[in-house]
């Protein structure tokens, strides 16, 4: 089951040209005074009487070798300009590191290059190659370190990447350059939460919430973090290879050991199921039956989450653990949504989420599924596809949830059965890069919504 929220900032940016005008705001670029080289050769003289007359005209041909280079970056930086107004932001990055080379202590320029590797890793992100965006704002800070912007974009983007750590590093820089940056503090509070420091992420959204009460969705941010420190209070730490847990005092260190077990072989084996990798650790919590409803707010029908984290009720409300079978099965189901979201961000359908995940969690339908979906059937009451795109979690009742679970299932294990991984995968790459969910179908299965529902009712006999 998949919950999650995530806000990822879009960034504008500004460019200056070293005209006059541009000067009136920035005190930092401009041709030499016109004093300095009308006549060098009597002002060096005048300057030091005492030199030889090779010294002078040594100097002289320096003095010529800067104005003229002056000169050049000038127009290098102004070309940059008319490249990057233009949206061809990868060419003025080259005009503007020619500029840079030819005078890197120009303010200007140093700001136009940052400013143009911000937006040449904001069209990149806008096509979800958040890796290769975050290459040019590497860059960008380079060149301009005291800039928090591409931090604080940086920081947006690793959080996406989910390289959490890194993400923190680069939103503390940003605030210590920028103490009130509202969007730092909001980003570096998500970056706590992913880290399970609830404490330190409510910190900082309780401070910007007190300057902008009205940001969007940052007092639900705070309300879910409170109710969930309110419940892990207690909770003690633990870690594997690629996941970091927190559990419940009631596990014993025998069954923690099974769920840490389970979810190394899920990190295998549903990585190469889908080619991936996900960054690591993983945050991991571990509940007894009572206190994942409190930390959740869900029902009993929810056998597990992934909100950002894997949220799993380990002990049944009489504080039974999950039988091997039943583990692996929740838990290959989570660790699905880790790679799905990893790899195609948050834009993946709802019923090909959830459906990836039971077709690598489960395998085939079982009796169970088929006699529901053709009760469904039987009753007129099969879904849309396109009514399943939205998360349904908040929306249907438990036993309608089910038949939704069920026909999702359904759908995406007759396209891996008839038609393999692959084109699947395809769809994720191009949910990847926005392209809305119907047309991403019809590109890899040369179909739409309406004839894979019907071929779905053909191929399971669900005419009822």
């Amino acid at each position: 089951m998949l919950e999650r929220i995530v806000r990822i900032l879009d960034f504008r940016f500004w460019i200056l040209d070293s005209s006059p005008k541009a000067c009136m705001f920035v005190r930092c670029y401009a041709r030499p005074p016109k004093f300095s080289i009308q006549n060098p050769k009597s002002k060096i003289q005048n300057m030091v009487p005492s030199l030889s007359k090779t010294f002078v005209a040594l100097l002289l041909v320096l003095a010529s070798v800067s104005v003229h280079a002056q000169d050049s970056a000038h127009e290098l930086n102004n070309q940059g300009a008319q490249l990057y107004a233009s949206g061809q932001f990868d060419a003025a990055i080259q005009a503007f590191e020619r500029a840079y080379e030819l005078a890197s202590d120009n303010t200007v320029i140093r700001r136009n290059l940052c400013n143009a590797h911000q937006s040449a890793a904001n069209a990149l992100a806008k096509d979800a190659d958040f890796a290769a965006a975050a290459k040019h704002l590497e860059l960008a800070i380079g060149v301009d370190p005291e800039n928090d912007a591409p931090l604080v974009q940086l920081g947006s983007y690793y959080l996406r990447l989910d390289l959490v750590p890194e993400a923190i590093a680069r939103l503390e820089e940003a605030i210590n350059l920028a103490p009130r940056n509202l969007d730092a503090h909001e980003l570096l509070g998500d970056a706590y939460y992913n880290d399970n420091d609830l404490a330190s992420a409510r910190t900082q959204w309780e401070w910007v919430i007190q300057i902008a009460p009205q940001r969007t969705g940052l007092r639900q941010k705070i309300e879910k973090a409170s109710r969930e420190e309110s419940v892990e209070a207690a909770f003690r730490p633990s870690s594997s290879r690629h996941f970091q847990f927190t559990y419940t005092p009631e596990i014993q260190g025998r069954t923690l050991r099974r769920v840490l077990n389970v979810l190394e072989r899920a990190y295998v084996d549903v990585g190469r199921e889908f080619g991936v990798s996900p960054p690591t650790p993983i945050q991991v919590i571990v509940y007894n039956a009572q206190e994942f409803s409190e930390a959740t707010q869900t029902g009993q029908h929810v056998g597990a989450l992934y909100d950002g984290k894997i949220r799993l009720p380990m002990l049944g409300p009489d504080g039974t653990p999950l039988s091997d079978e039943e583990l692996k099965k929740r838990l290959y189901h989570e660790f699905t949504h880790v790679v799905v979201r990893f790899t195609a961000g948050n834009d993946v359908p709802w019923w090909l989420n959830e459906g990836l995940a039971e077709t690598t969690a489960r395998g085939d339908l079982d009796p169970n599924e088929l006699a529901l979906l053709r009760e469904s059937a039987r009753q007129g009451k099969l879904f849309r596809l396109s009514a399943l795109d939205g998360n349904q979690m908040s929306k249907l009742n438990p036993a309608t949830l089910g038949a939704a679970y069920a026909q999702s299932h359904a759908t995406v294990h007759y396209l891996r059965t008839r038609f393999g991984r692959q084109r699947l995968t395809n769809v994720l790459s191009d949910l990847a890069q926005h392209v809305p969910p119907q047309e991403a179908i019809h590109r890899s299965f040369n179909r739409n919504y309406k004839a894979l529902e019907e071929e779905v009712i053909r191929a399971y006999n669900l005419t009822g």
